[in-house]
């Protein structure tokens, strides 16, 4: 049977397709990672469902104490937006991502809803503690980043069949806040991450009040390193990036693989620089 394709111009419109055919539409948003899925024959929709389009869906604004991003908001329009400059983790892991091309196409709720392991977005807004608003015929709710994927599963996450990612929110940074990103990779581009780490600290008085720090191609899916956070509170920058340099954070159980042993021996000074990273973002230097 010949697939169908549906452009939806309302909000409206998408979701009772999506209500409609139950988990036969695949949803396109740039479409790079579902024309790599169709033409792999990974998948086989009934019908696929363009929504770029769709009313505010690339809007980035201000709102209620965090920084909303539209579910169509490509990678390039976060680059350049003056809302997202403060950001410098997120603005790291998204200038190492892929290639010029893909981030013009590319979005960050894509790239959340594939679930990859080695997600470069997703890994940082994950360490920023991201909210996600998913929305469906029956209704809207809210789920932590941190919650969306299926612990020890790749490319799975609890949305359902029937609901579409329509914004991401952050909380907005407030004085002594800073981010910071690592991806190591046999190359700069145009690779798959072999070790991602974004990192996100609040200073008072020269030392960590608040951390968060995400671990991205370590396992099936995205990793908190709550265990090496804690370690940080109450320490100097200087004193946060040594803990981390000379701790390995536990909650890697790093998943058997041809670089499991250079993972091992790099993800300490990963972590470090990333926390490194933040550090001088919360003092208002530009590091990446």
């Amino acid at each position: 049977m010949e697939t169908q394709f549906f452009r939806a111009n309302t909000l409206e419109e998408a979701l009772s397709l999506l209500h409609q055919y139950q988990g036969d539409l695949l949803v396109v948003n740039g479409g790079t990672d579902a024309v790599l899925s169709i033409t792999g024959k990974k998948v086989s929709p009934k019908a696929i469902l363009q929504v770029s389009g769709l009313p505010g869906f690339h809007d980035i604004a201000a709102v209620d104490g965090c920084l909303r991003i539209g579910g169509g908001v490509t990678y390039n329009e976060m680059l350049a937006s003056p809302l997202l400059s403060g950001y410098h983790g997120l603005q790291a892991a998204i200038s190492h991502l892929a290639s010029p091309a893909i981030r013009a196409l590319g979005t960050a709720a894509g790239n959340i809803c594939t679930a990859a392991p080695a997600a470069d977005a997703a890994a940082m807004l994950y360490a920023l503690e991201a909210e996600l608003c998913l929305e469906s015929a029956g209704g809207k709710r809210r789920v932590a980043l941190r919650d969306f994927y299926m612990p020890d599963r790749s490319y799975a996450t609890v949305r359902r069949p029937d609901e579409l990612l329509t914004a991401i929110e952050v909380p907005l940074l407030r004085d002594g806040d800073g981010t910071g990103y690592c991806r190591l990779s046999r190359r700069k581009a145009q690779d798959i991450g072999k070790l991602l780490v974004g990192v996100y600290c609040s200073f008072h008085d020269g030392k960590v009040t608040h951390a968060f720090i995400s671990l991205g191609a370590v396992n099936a899916s995205l990793v908190h390193a709550q265990t090496l956070e804690e370690m940080l509170i109450g320490k100097t920058a200087a004193e946060a990036v040594a803990c981390c340099r000379d701790t390995y954070p536990v909650e890697a159980k790093l998943r058997e693989s041809y670089f499991k042993t250079y993972k091992q021996d790099v993800i300490c000074p990963a972590v470090s620089r990333a926390v490194a990273m933040a550090a001088a973002a919360a003092k208002g230097e530009s590091s990446w």
